[in-house]
């Protein structure tokens, strides 16, 4: 009887995940991270394939690393050292972060145990290549066969397909990463490649190119143009023809988006989208004035919201020309901002330093491999530098994880060193599944009751009670559940339920400020007969978010007046 082997298992775990774990749709309400369902399976087979890499590595009695590798965790272990500064109350709201840069690194060491032929390599680049094909597919599906109430709730009349990313910038930085890779196997898969396989490379070039016209996303045709640009002068050296070839079946995509944009319903977005950088301009910019004012220790990991909206507020009393913060940021659009912010200078040197380990693993190759090996992976790095795309997408994680290791183990045989003791490496490989399965599993089970409650008006306070994992998404059951306790506290006059309300929502905007949560604490002030700090809280809430209608005086006094007559009605 044949033995399957566990870097074979690895593999069929990897195409699981592509071609099935990463698509996974299921109703919700929105928001990046585990509020994502697709998130949560994504992490399931994660952990599986970390398990067996880490099995692998007792069987090979050797650990199996590159340099570049052990950078990264030395990288790792500089990012882990803010959790230490004094002042970070919040601290424990970047765990979930590290804790995914960790499970990545993870999931680079065990792909490494593997140890995958160079067939089994470029097999990993198809698999990825396939992950592309089914997000395409789902993408053109949505433009062009979609209808106004579509079981999946996708928007025709916007017509941005978001594929499963439900964010059309998130799918048109992996629509990007396709069209270079493609590009890319075209050009350096020297194997044989019969017609079925160039037909499918060229349908994904002219698939993706089309895909990027529709979305009308400026980091995801930057990224397209830049990656193309980059494959070019290795494309015109070695294979001219085919570079025609690729640019002509490149320029068919093009066109077909540009006539489906004239013929296919859509929001059409104007040329000055593409020469005004926005209100992201305004937010790298103070954020690094925010780094100046604390270059050493940051703000503190966990508290970017908070801090960030209270400085900007502040930046605009002093600047009238900055427009007004948009609600709800938890983030500015820059992943190295974000991390400077939060945690000063240190960790965004070690971002810096990560970024030029990969320049020089890159120099080691001639110098048009090296700008296409770089192609691999501008359009998600591009990305990460204007919005944030690791925290809506684990797809778009495991992807730029997958094309380093690749492109780490093309220019250079990782090293072995021997390792004999089995028990450490088993237990974290039976451990690591054991505890991630069950929690991603009852998430999906939280996820899916709470978005019923939602999306049934709040009527079934019972569907909360069901939630398995809490844990999963403990945010949004807070606010459902402190919500609903204000809601059954206005209906009896319960002044404990608006005291309750109050003080957790001055506890939660500490570190999370809401538009919605100071509304409703302004109506329980209000409820409370304590009209002075109702507008005192109002004014604000106001100072902080001066566009945001709910704030409204007369959304405050309609909800205080509808409160009245439900308490009159009930009293009746």
């Amino acid at each position: 009887m044949t033995r399957i082997s566990l870097p074979y298992l690895w593999f069929w775990c990897f195409a699981a995940w592509a071609l099935g774990g990463m698509h996974f749709f299921m109703h919700n309400p929105g928001g990046a991270g585990l509020y994502l369902p697709f998130n949560m399976t994504g992490w399931i087979f994660v952990a599986l394939m970390i398990g067996l890499g880490l099995w692998q590595l007792t069987l090979n009695q050797a650990v199996c690393y590159s340099r570049f590798h052990l950078w990264c965790w030395l990288l790792l272990a500089l990012l882990l050292v803010p959790l230490l500064y004094p002042d970070s109350p919040f601290a424990d709201h970047a765990l979930p972060r590290l804790a995914g840069l960790a499970g990545g690194l993870l999931f680079w060491f065990a792909l490494l145990q593997c140890r995958f032929d160079d067939a089994g390599r470029w097999r990993l680049l198809y698999l990825l290549l396939a992950a592309v094909s089914l997000e395409l597919l789902l993408g053109l599906v949505q433009y062009y066969l979609l209808t106004p109430g579509n079981w999946i709730g996708y928007n025709t009349q916007t017509n941005r397909p978001y594929g499963i990313f439900q964010q059309p910038n998130v799918m048109a930085s992996f629509m990007a990463t396709g069209l270079v890779l493609a590009w890319y196997l075209w050009l350096e898969d020297r194997r044989a490649h019969p017609p079925v396989r160039r037909l499918w490379l060229g349908t994904v070039i002219a698939g993706t190119a089309l895909l990027l016209v529709v979305l009308q996303s400026r980091v995801g045709q930057l990224g397209g143009l830049v990656g193309l640009l980059l494959l070019l002068p290795l494309a015109w050296h070695k294979h001219r023809k085919a570079c025609l070839g690729l640019l002509a079946l490149t320029a068919f995509g093009l066109a077909l988006g540009l006539l489906s944009m004239a013929l296919v319903d859509g929001v059409q977005r104007g040329l000055e989208v593409y020469t005004n950088p926005g209100v992201r301009r305004h937010y790298w910019l103070q954020s690094l004035a925010l780094i100046a004012q604390h270059p050493w220790t940051g703000v503190g990991y966990g508290d970017f919201e908070r801090q960030f909206m209270e400085f900007y507020a502040a930046r605009r009393e002093l600047l009238p020309a900055l427009p007004p913060m948009e609600p709800n940021l938890d983030h500015p659009h820059n992943e190295l901002l974000y991390w400077g912010v939060e945690g000063g200078l240190l960790p965004m040197l070690a971002i810096l330093l990560a970024a030029l380990a990969f320049v020089r693993l890159l120099a080691r190759a001639p110098w048009r491999q090296a700008l296409a090996l770089a192609a691999l992976v501008w359009p998600i790095a591009l990305h990460s530098q204007t919005e944030y795309p690791f925290y809506h997408s684990l797809a778009h994680w495991i992807t730029l994880l997958t094309l380093v290791a690749w492109i780490d183990l093309r220019l250079g045989e990782p090293q072995q060193k021997t390792y004999r003791p089995w028990l450490l490496a088993r237990f974290a490989a039976l451990l690591i599944p054991a505890l991630v399965l069950p929690f991603m599993l009852t998430g999906l089970h939280t996820a899916r009751v709470v978005t019923q409650y939602e999306r049934g008006g709040a009527r079934e306070p019972a569907l909360l009670l069901a939630a398995s994992n809490p844990m999963a998404w403990l945010t949004r059951l807070e606010f459902n559940a402190m919500s609903l306790r204000l809601s059954v506290g206005a209906a009896r006059q319960d002044t404990d339920a608006f005291q309750a309300y109050l003080d957790w929502g001055r506890e939660f905007v500490r570190h999370t400020p809401r538009a919605n949560i100071y509304y409703n604490m302004v109506l329980a002030l209000n409820r409370l007969d304590r009209p002075e700090e109702a507008a005192q809280l109002l004014a604000q809430a106001r100072y902080y978010y001066p566009r945001e209608p709910l704030l409204r005086q007369d959304n405050i006094s309609q909800a205080l007046q509808s409160l009245e007559q439900g308490v009159q009605s009930a009293a009746d």
